[in-house]
């Protein structure tokens, strides 16, 4: 097997052209994650074909093509319109009718452009029903402002995508934004400069969310 992805919490690898293994770290249970995964696909949303899960392992489709934060350095893809279909992503899965599943983790990461059937949206392990949608948008305006606010050559460009994020989001992100401070300082993945951060990301979505009003 290559291992061709790390996330904070999954290893990924290629098992052939078609399949990867998503394999969890710390040994939990991926069946939860390929139950929603599976029952998402079956409803139309672009999700990758869930083919096994057993113990920490999903065998998944491999989609091809690049995560939408790859195609941005490379020019593939602009800040702006990588925002809007951020925003346009989490919309179009809350309005599944019946479903009220929440990605909870929806940044340009976790997005593939494929040449055939367009955005497909992975990394479900975070993923829960019953949890406001405005949540889910909090998280994703939340998870880019970490970006913008640090010192990294593309936090303008993050800064801008988040812009565009406020400004086409479907739920309103602001009145769940402390909540999902809350969440963000809780994640065990996070390092201790990355919490120190949060107040300085939250501020500045509100601040963007505060001129766009």
């Amino acid at each position: 097997m290559e291992l061709i992805g790390q996330g904070r919490t999954a290893d990924v690898h290629a098992l052939d052209e078609a399949r990867v293994l998503r394999r969890y770290r710390d040994g939990g249970d991926a069946t939860r994650e390929a139950r929603v995964m599976t029952r998402l696909a079956d409803r139309g949303h672009p999700v990758p074909a869930v083919l096994h899960a057993e113990g920490p392992d999903l065998v998944m489709e491999r989609p091809a093509g690049p995560s939408l934060l790859d195609a941005l350095p490379a020019g593939a893809y602009e800040p702006e319109p990588a925002g809007e279909l951020v925003a346009d992503l989490p919309a179009r899965l809350h309005a599944l009718p019946g479903e009220g599943v929440v990605h909870l983790d929806l940044h340009p990461g976790n997005v593939i452009l494929t040449a055939d059937r367009g955005p497909v949206v992975i990394d479900w392990q975070t993923a829960e029903e019953g949890v406001p949608p405005g949540l889910d948008c909090a998280l994703s305006a939340l998870i880019l402002a970490e970006v913008a606010v640090s010192p990294a050559p593309y936090a303008e460009g993050a800064r801008a995508g988040l812009a565009a994020l406020l400004a086409h989001v479907g739920a309103p992100p602001l009145p769940h934004l402390p909540t999902a401070r809350t969440r963000r300082a809780a994640d065990p993945n996070l390092t201790a400069a990355e919490v120190a951060a949060l107040g300085a990301a939250a501020a500045l979505v509100e601040s963007l969310a505060a001129g766009r009003a």
